[in-house]
């Protein structure tokens, strides 16, 4: 494992250009691939660690204290949110944690959770807390929700649902609901119907449609034209968009160790080009120039999905960023 010194921030990414968020700093507070969910259009890849406990993963004093050093020192962050290797909630700590970072920090703190465990009060309770919450909901019928997010056996989707409802009675934040259509698994007319009653229900401020965009777990899974979406996209009423891609000119600054920081912002997802260039600062030229040598030395992988390629770094060399404690198994 690489000394602190050698990777600055081991729970802290970014700030990472985001479709939702602008420029978003990453809060990595669960272990990689640690999720009560599988879903087939993940772009992390299977889940290794599937597990109901929520708990403490990750030292929250580190965590506080490396947040604090990177806002420091950075330029722009619009929002504070926790994401990254797993699913935050599970994180028995979230609410201390985002109480913290609000008594110290105007930047808004958002939470990107698959919104499974917000049937419990503590949970809820933790996220309202949150300036935004943005939960997923892939599904309405059991069946479908087994299929796409192949969940953890106790996981029931009516319980889910009612859980989301709640949090809407309690919550007086904005709700942004993800919800991502994979082709011929729950885009059919019957489970758009349930979907469209169930998102009724729950009066989220935003309904955002996305499909698979990035490389996903599994290979034979593929996305919804834009046509598609765009019919789905008027039965859900006037909250309703398609989620587009982020644009946005690079800050010019070029980081003082662009293989580094190639390595850093890979570690926890597929990127493109543009994507390093945008969170980065640096110039598409500069980082096509860094690449070969970072694939020939074994650190990356590419791999072509749609018009894009997509590079991630190889899960073994991910332990030499990460900290330990984000590695189950």
């Amino acid at each position: 494992m690489n000394s602190q010194s050698d990777h600055k921030y081991r729970y802290i990414f970014g700030p990472v250009p985001s479709r939702r968020l602008g420029y978003s700093l990453g809060i990595d507070i669960i272990p990689l691939k640690t999720c009560n969910l599988n879903c087939v259009y993940c772009e992390l890849g299977r889940t290794s660690a599937e597990t109901m406990t929520r708990r403490a993963y990750v030292d929250s004093e580190a965590v506080l204290a490396e947040l604090a050093q990177v806002i420091a020192d950075s330029q722009r962050i619009d929002y504070l949110t926790f994401s990254g290797s797993g699913e935050p909630t599970l994180n028995s700590e979230l609410g201390e944690l985002i109480r913290r970072i609000k008594a110290t920090t105007n930047i808004p703190v958002a939470v990107i959770t698959n919104g499974t465990l917000l049937y419990l009060p503590e949970v809820r309770a933790a996220l309202r807390q949150a300036d935004l919450v943005m939960p997923s909901l892939d599904a309405a019928s059991q069946d479908v929700f087994r299929r796409i997010n192949r969940p953890h056996g106790h996981l029931q989707i009516d319980k889910i649902i009612e859980g989301l409802i709640d949090f809407r009675g309690d919550y007086s934040g904005p709700i942004w609901l993800e919800i991502l259509f994979v082709c011929g698994i729950n885009d059919s007319t019957a489970e758009v119907a349930q979907l469209v009653q169930a998102v009724q229900q729950i009066a989220p401020d935003r309904v955002q449609l996305n499909t698979v965009a990035r490389p996903p777990a599994e290979a034979d899974i593929q996305p919804l034209s834009r046509q598609m979406m765009q019919r789905l996209c008027t039965q859900f009423g006037e909250q309703a968009e398609i989620i587009a891609s982020f644009h946005s000119t690079a800050r010019s600054s070029e980081h003082n160790n662009l293989g580094e920081a190639i390595l850093a912002l890979t570690a926890r997802r597929p990127v493109t080009v543009a994507d390093m260039a945008m969170s980065l600062g640096a110039s598409e030229k500069n980082i096509r120039q860094a690449l070969p040598v970072l694939l020939r030395a074994g650190h990356l992988t590419a791999r072509k999905h749609g018009r894009h390629t997509y590079y991630h770094m190889r899960r073994d060399h991910a332990r030499t960023i990460l900290p330990d404690e984000l590695f189950v198994g």
